[in-house]
């Protein structure tokens, strides 16, 4: 079984954001000081804060966008939607002028073109425990609200990191980065990158995984999506923050389709991958299943005693049936 640790650290980093990350966080601190600094928003104590998977940390190279979940902590049930995006599309077109803010469904999207990413900022009133954000379908002031709590995934995704660990690291983080980075491979579209760190929570909260490398980790969750994808096509995904709530999702009934159809290949090939005794054969598996990142590189690396075609390489020290590998291959966890 060749897990191959050191080449799945160096895949790792090739899907990180990279420069995106400090350029993510200046554009959310200079929306999130425009919505502050608007007196309307300041009298219904606006408190914005980072959501979406920049904030848990999830992001995959590249980030296009960043999402402020607007709160205001002293709007009452009066408020209506479309009175809430009314002040935030003031409060940013003020700021930020016309040309660079479009009103959306449900947010106002601030673009920065010097970073060739956006922000999307959405209004929230509370709701008990909870949130409400104005639903997609209709903006006037006859809008409605949807109970929403994104503040509480983040919670959830830093208290699975601290309870599954390897090496005293934790593992959910970067297990995420790699479900998000295979799903881009294999699905062209739907369901998106949410949905799919929504099942790989489920796959270490209802199948609780102990594995020694990233590999096992990620062959027990892509195990657990290809079992559960059918199933939640039919019935919905469990909001884990919000009980007897589904996850929204734009797929229809043909992506869901196609991906049941795409992740049963993509488990099964990794299934292939983890069980390979041959370094070389089980590396050109894992690249097959994670393909490339959003600037066109190949995100697992072929070790360097292998040739691009999983063969091992004819200079290599280690020849077939010898007991030790060469040096520096990472081969076990």
């Amino acid at each position: 079984m060749a897990t191959l640790p050191s080449y799945f650290t160096q895949a790792l980093s090739r899907i990180e954001p990279g420069p995106d990350a400090d350029n993510a966080k200046k554009s959310h601190a200079e929306v999130s000081a425009a919505l502050k600094a608007a007196a309307p928003l300041a009298r219904l104590g606006v408190k914005p804060v980072l959501i979406g998977s920049y904030a848990r940390e999830v992001s995959t190279r590249r980030v296009k966008d960043v999402d402020v979940f607007g709160r205001l902590q002293d709007a009452d049930q009066d408020l209506r939607p479309g009175r809430a995006i009314d002040l935030f599309e003031d409060a940013l077109t003020g700021s930020f002028g016309h040309q660079r803010v479009e009103r959306q469904a449900r947010s106002i999207k601030v673009s920065f073109n010097e970073y060739d990413l956006s922000v999307d900022a959405v209004p929230a009133r509370p709701k008990g425990n909870h949130w409400e954000i104005p639903k997609k379908t209709d903006q006037d002031n006859r809008a409605s609200w949807i109970e929403t709590n994104p503040t509480r995934l983040t919670e959830l995704s830093t208290e699975t990191n601290k309870k599954y660990t390897l090496s005293g690291k934790g593992i959910y983080v970067p297990v995420v980065k790699l479900v998000r980075q295979v799903r881009r491979a294999w699905i062209s579209d739907q369901p998106g990158g949410l949905f799919f760190e929504i099942l790989t929570y489920w796959a270490f909260n209802d199948g609780k995984p102990r594995e020694i490398s990233h590999a096992g980790y990620l062959v027990a969750v892509l195990d657990y999506i290809e079992k559960e994808l059918p199933v939640v096509a039919e019935d919905g995904l469990r909001d884990p923050t919000l009980a007897g709530k589904v996850i929204e999702t734009r797929a229809t009934e043909r992506d869901f389709s196609d991906a049941i159809r795409e992740m049963t290949k993509a488990a099964r090939l990794a299934r292939t991958a983890l069980a390979e005794d041959d370094d070389c054969r089980a590396a050109l598996a894992w690249q097959r299943l994670l393909g490339k990142n959003t600037e066109g590189e190949t995100v697992f690396p072929i070790p360097e005693y292998c040739n691009p075609d999983g063969t091992r390489n004819s200079n290599s020290a280690t020849i077939k049936g010898a007991v030790t590998a060469p040096a520096g291959s990472g081969r076990y966890a």
